[in-house]
């Protein structure tokens, strides 16, 4: 998680700000100052990825600090904050990344966090030396030029890696009790270091390390340093549910990373457990995607997400009710017929049931 770091000379102000963030689940607040010096004198022995700053602060004002706190490192993004907006040309003169007025809300601060997520997503892009796409299979690319296919050398060391991806940091005692839980453990712990060797060496560029983080207690995957859809997919599920002005956006970018079920094909029993959970999810957010176009009276677009439901749990008696109905006011009377036969159908074969008794009134009065 990112370091954030709020200095204003109004204690309300640090307090209303350090709550946001932490709603927010976007940053980490490090350090709040009411002192542009002190926080200055943290800045140099403390890293600092986001800097909130008063413009208008006694003897150091938001605008010195930043040259100051830039002098020190210049990858941390500056955010302005301050209750006159004369100062917006000048701030960004001094490269900001945003520049609020107070009294800052949430919806506002949303943006800024945006812009945060945005630029250093692009900047671990550009450190990224590994791809892995977990969704619909295991797939993994080493990043030169070019995208080039990884091929691990054996099914035991495609486990081992999709595990370290999935889990991000893990013991190795863990490792070895769930990946080779019938061996002797010095045994298992040196099957364990043959199969990280053999990882490494998949990266012949040499440059494996700056994803693989081995310890002598813990191995793990570096932040930042790999592309993940399931790590992006988990951002938009947090995005969604805190920018909801960007929410038709969002749903698409999560249903274009959702491919298919977690790890599809592998038979890992570690895995089945979150394969559940982030189908569950995607399930939740097809839905929360539907009733938001429903909303904002987008019926095609929302009978597209009920469709997707149901590719995924056809026993939803409800969705095909929505399905229904949407296709109903889209003046589709045959897929709506369509739609009750399967639902019908379904609830016969699976249940031994009939449809809801208003879903039968409600297609006998659409007539022929």
């Amino acid at each position: 998680m990112l370091r954030a770091m709020i200095v204003d000379d109004e204690e309300l102000s640090v307090q209303r700000l350090g709550i946001l963030l932490s709603e927010s689940g976007e940053l980490g607040l490090c350090a709040a100052f009411l002192n542009p010096a002190e926080a200055y004198e943290f800045a140099k022995t403390n890293p600092v990825d986001v800097a909130f700053l008063d413009i208008s602060m006694p003897d150091i004002d938001g605008m010195l600090l930043s040259t100051l706190l830039h002098d020190l490192d210049d990858s941390i993004d500056i955010v302005f904050v301050t209750g006159h907006d004369e100062y917006a040309v000048q701030a960004f003169d001094r490269n900001a990344l945003d520049y609020l007025l107070k009294p800052v809300t949430a919806e506002r601060l949303s943006r800024t966090l945006d812009k945060i997520r945005k630029r250093h997503r692009t900047a671990a892009a550009a450190d990224s030396s590994a791809q892995v796409l977990l969704f619909n299979g295991l797939k993994l690319y080493r990043l030169e030029r070019d995208q080039v296919q990884v091929k691990l050398r054996s099914p035991k060391t495609e486990e081992l890696f999709a595990f370290l991806v999935c889990k991000g940091t893990v013991s190795r005692e863990e490792i070895v009790d769930t990946l080779w839980s019938g061996l002797e453990k010095n045994k298992a712990l040196k099957n364990l270091n043959s199969t990280l060797y053999y990882i490494r060496k998949a990266f012949d560029n040499g440059e494996s390390d700056s994803f693989l983080a081995a310890g002598k207690h813990e191995i793990g995957i570096r932040e930042g340093a790999l592309r993940c859809d399931l790590y992006e997919f988990e951002r938009l599920l947090k995005q969604v549910r805190q920018a909801p002005e960007k929410q038709a956006d969002l749903f698409r970018r999560a249903e274009a990373l959702y491919a298919g079920r977690l790890l599809q094909g592998k038979d890992y029993e570690w895995a089945a457990e979150l394969a559940r959970s982030l189908e569950r999810q995607y399930i939740e957010l097809l839905e929360a995607g539907a009733r938001f176009h429903i909303g904002i009276n987008k019926p095609q677009q929302a009978l597209h997400y009920f469709s997707e439901i149901l590719k995924l749990d056809a026993m939803r008696e409800d969705i095909h009710h929505e399905a229904i109905r949407l296709y109903a006011e889209l003046g589709r009377k045959n897929e709506a017929f369509r739609q009750y036969r399967v639902m019908e159908e379904m609830l016969e074969k699976e249940l031994g049931a009939q449809p809801d008794p208003r879903m039968k009134h409600f297609i006998t009065k659409m007539g022929p």
